[in-house]
């Protein structure tokens, strides 16, 4: 009899390729989407989360990210619960039942992972993410090119209330203390100081001020709930600046729902044109651009962001900031192109512009690399065989 897998789905943009994956690879897969109003205590989700488990009787349960309150059901069923971590921070990992002995934490990134272990997890495992290779079939059988670009990059600039640090009303020492922190980030690619330079009083200050208290039902990390708030707004600047920067010598194209700062506003080579679906028009993006963007979020200290993988997916060629894992898993120069500093990254955009045969060749290297490795059946296979 196959193996029952029981997956909660909370429309993850992941969702469909994990189950398209695990049904082909031979599991039973059911479905649980109702969603939690609280991640404690909702009891209309738990009474129809038991009843779908007892009526299912999976072997384990999975969901991208981690919910506590599945995780509590899970412990008193004594049944494996499979979280694949892609989103940091997270602060439901911070929940007290984290160290619920059901959990299996699979984290993308190393550093988190560590820091997981640390907190007394009991099964974290440091496990990269995956590609859905059946994005490269929906970008190449397209006819729709519209999506071409010279330069393009699809995400969110961090300017809104997701930045908590915008709305911070600290005392003056405290916030030139913390500009200093922003600035002095800015010029380090590879390494996050954020944590290891703050001290707890000014930690304690901007989780008030940020309102990042979680209560008694999570634990306590106020230097790195801290440091994940600066680190936002280091995010949010730095993508500021790479547009603002080369949006005055290239075409630069931005797939985002994020409100423009005035100064981005009159940059005639900048065209914003909203958001694209992750499944039709993302892929067509990243296939027909000439050089696809990622700006690593500096809450990601180690791991390869989805949008690394999802680019190479597409058969397009991919400038990243310098990152750990990237630097580790794949060739810079010959699978993607890393930068080091704002001007590395403009001789590098200008170069590989004009270098056509050579910017093609790096592409199909970094798809080869992302098929061998990082597909989604082959991770999922490996995940599902650390607790099956």
């Amino acid at each position: 009899m196959n193996k029952t897998i029981l997956i909660y789905c909370w429309q993850s943009v992941c969702e469909p390729m994990a189950i398209r994956s695990m049904r082909e690879l031979g599991y039973r897969v059911e479905i649980f989407d109702k969603e939690i109003k609280d991640y404690h205590a909702d009891a209309a989700f738990a009474k129809e989360f038991i009843e779908c488990l007892h009526a299912v009787k999976p072997d384990v349960v999975f969901s991208y990210d981690f919910f506590p309150l599945v995780s509590m059901i899970c412990q008193m069923n004594q049944i494996p619960y499979a979280a694949w971590i892609y989103d940091c921070p997270q602060y439901t990992l911070l929940s007290k039942t984290l160290t619920n002995e059901c959990n299996h934490i699979f984290c993308f990134d190393e550093a988190y992972a560590l820091r997981l272990d640390a907190l007394g997890a009991k099964h974290v495992y440091h496990f990269p993410l995956a590609a859905d290779l059946q994005m490269y079939e929906r970008a190449v059988g397209a006819k729709l090119h519209d999506f071409a670009c010279d330069i393009s990059f699809v995400g969110g600039l961090y300017n809104d209330s997701r930045n908590r640090l915008l709305n911070a009303k600290l005392p003056a020492h405290e916030a030139g203390y913390v500009e200093g922190l922003i600035r002095a980030q800015l010029k380090v690619y590879g390494y996050n100081l954020l944590k290891d330079a703050l001290n707890e009083n000014v930690a304690a200050k901007l989780v008030e001020q940020c309102s990042l208290t979680l209560g008694d039902s999570y634990l306590e990390d106020a230097l790195q709930m801290a440091a994940d708030a600066i680190g936002m707004e280091v995010t949010s600047r730095e993508r500021l600046h790479v547009l603002e920067m080369l949006s005055q010598y290239f075409d630069v194209s931005l797939f985002t729902n994020s409100e423009l700062p005035e100064n981005l506003k009159t940059q005639k080579k900048l065209h914003v044109k909203g958001t694209v679906d992750y499944v039709n028009q993302m892929p067509l993006v990243f296939h027909h651009s000439k050089i696809n963007l990622n700006m690593t979020s500096k809450t990601i200290e180690t791991g390869i962001p989805q949008r690394v993988l999802d680019i190479l997916a597409c058969g397009g060629f991919c400038m990243t900031n310098y990152q750990k894992e990237i630097a580790e898993l794949f060739v810079d120069g010959a699978e993607l192109v890393m930068y080091t500093s704002l001007e590395d990254m403009k001789q590098k955009v200008e170069y590989y512009l004009t270098h056509e045969e050579e910017r093609l060749q790096i592409a199909k290297a970094g798809y080869e690399k992302v098929c061998a490795y990082f597909g989604i059946h082959m991770r999922m296979e490996e995940l599902l065989g650390c607790i099956m």
